[in-house]
């Protein structure tokens, strides 16, 4: 059974700001869940903070589970490749 290593509700007006912090709080194996409900768009640099959210992850061994994402932020999000290393639940 995963743990919860990190829950977080992310705004979209502080993406790369509330990812950074969450990827410094990860610790050992579990789940990042990031409840996406109020993201709407995603810019590049967002874009970035999550790639650089899942290179942390993956190196602690974590997954990382995105709640409510928006369809246009799925297609970035598979545009980008990076369906491929998350998971998702609405």
């Amino acid at each position: 059974m995963s743990n919860i290593a990190v829950l977080l509700n992310v705004d979209e007006k502080r993406v790369p700001s509330a990812l950074q912090e969450a990827a410094d709080g990860l610790e050992g194996s579990g789940e990042a869940v990031l409840d996406f409900s109020s993201v709407r768009r995603i810019d590049s640099a967002a874009l970035r903070a999550l790639e650089d959210f899942v290179r942390v992850a993956e190196g602690k061994a974590v997954k990382i589970v995105l709640r409510n994402v928006s369809v246009d932020v799925f297609k970035v999000l598979k545009l980008v490749k990076l369906t491929q290393k998350l998971s998702f639940v609405n």
